[in-house]
């Protein structure tokens, strides 16, 4: 088991470096962490699938432990995050226990931002949000993000029998998640310490989810797992914002009710092929994983060896769910006008002109 504490990119309302702790075991350390960070009345913020995590929590905190929330739904809606604010409000916590997947963390960050609270983040995935400083919340109008220092996790404890023996859906649906903060990285400007932990985060996935989603347990590839799922996310808090292929997946999650799983494995190859030279970074990436192999063939093979897709065609499989130029058009002209940039607007068209 192993303590580092990381710098981060830092931002002007930016939380102290992350304190991250590594290792089979390491959720005993939590009283440690706790201790650091002076916590003293601790909420978990905690879905149903963490249940076997949260029933060591009063054994490990002691009267520390306030209790849980444990109202989680997918995409923070705005109304369920204001009941969870408030419950940390009324209990008088002074810091939150975020437990789970990107969801969990997500609802974590948002009761940190309200209240100043420290956060301590204990993934059950592979998303890697737990280290990027993106936050957001689903209203009426759509999903609304932000970045702020204050909402990354103070610590992150990554202990690998947690995730042992995850569902094959999970690992394969939050793992392309973190594989496409990777190429999205690379297909950016960015300091070489985004895009080295974008390519060894990839590295790191590219072998650990294949391995995972075809049922493996053991504990040295669940850690390779969080370790690139980490280095995934701690590159696009570097990047200081989402691409093209996370904003596309964000508007069409949010209006379709399709899983980000599936949209990522059928998005992320055309969104490559739109970024056409920027995304040379990502193609030489994927270039070393899959010798003469296409970027775009590369990732549409992976999806479907997650068993994310049984098809390596992204048009069928938007086909298979009802997501054809129709609907998507209008999406992406949405996108196009909102875009941050020039560039990022070209991409954009580009992706609207193939379909």
């Amino acid at each position: 088991m192993a303590r580092t504490a990381e710098p981060a990119h830092r931002p002007r309302d930016a939380a102290p470096a992350q304190n991250l702790v590594w290792g089979s075991g390491s959720l005993r350390e939590l009283p440690a962490v706790a201790d650091d960070l002076r916590c003293r009345r601790v909420l978990a913020v905690a879905s149903r699938s963490a249940d076997p995590v949260v029933a060591r929590l009063p054994g490990l905190l002691g009267g520390r432990y306030l209790g849980r929330w444990s109202d989680v739904p997918a995409h923070v809606p705005a109304h369920q995050a204001n009941l969870a604010v408030g419950s940390a409000q009324e209990t008088h916590a002074d810091s939150v226990l975020a437990i789970g997947g990107g969801s969990a963390i997500g609802l974590g960050k948002i009761v940190s931002l309200a209240l100043r609270l420290p956060l301590i983040a204990v993934p059950t995935t592979f998303s890697g949000a737990e280290r990027t400083s993106r936050y957001f919340v689903t209203t009426d109008r759509g999903k609304e993000t932000g970045t702020s220092g204050r909402v990354l996790a103070r610590a992150v404890l990554y202990d690998p029998e947690l995730v042992a023996g995850l569902p094959r859906e999970v690992v394969a649906g939050s793992g392309i998640t973190a594989v496409a903060h990777c190429l999205e990285v690379l297909c950016h400007p960015a300091s070489e310490e985004a895009l080295a932990s974008a390519r060894e985060g990839l590295l790191l996935l590219w072998g650990s989810l294949t391995s995972l989603a075809a049922g493996a347990r053991d504990l040295s590839t669940c850690q390779d797992a969080l370790a690139g799922a980490g280095l995934a996310g701690h590159a696009l808090h570097e990047l200081g914002r989402p691409g093209v292929v996370h904003q596309l997946c964000d508007v069409v999650s949010t209006r379709c009710g399709l899983g980000y799983g599936l949209l990522y494995a059928l998005f992320l190859p055309l969104v490559l092929r739109a970024y056409g030279d920027a995304a040379d970074g990502a193609r030489a990436a994927l270039a070393e994983l899959r010798p003469g192999v296409s970027a775009e063939q590369s990732v549409a093979e992976f999806a479907v060896r997650l068993g994310l897709t049984a098809e390596v065609d992204p048009r069928r499989v938007a086909a298979s769910v009802g997501l054809g130029a129709a609907e998507l058009r209008p999406l992406l002209a949405e996108l196009s006008a909102a875009a941050g940039d020039r560039a990022e607007s070209s991409v954009v068209e580009r992706l609207a002109a193939s379909w």
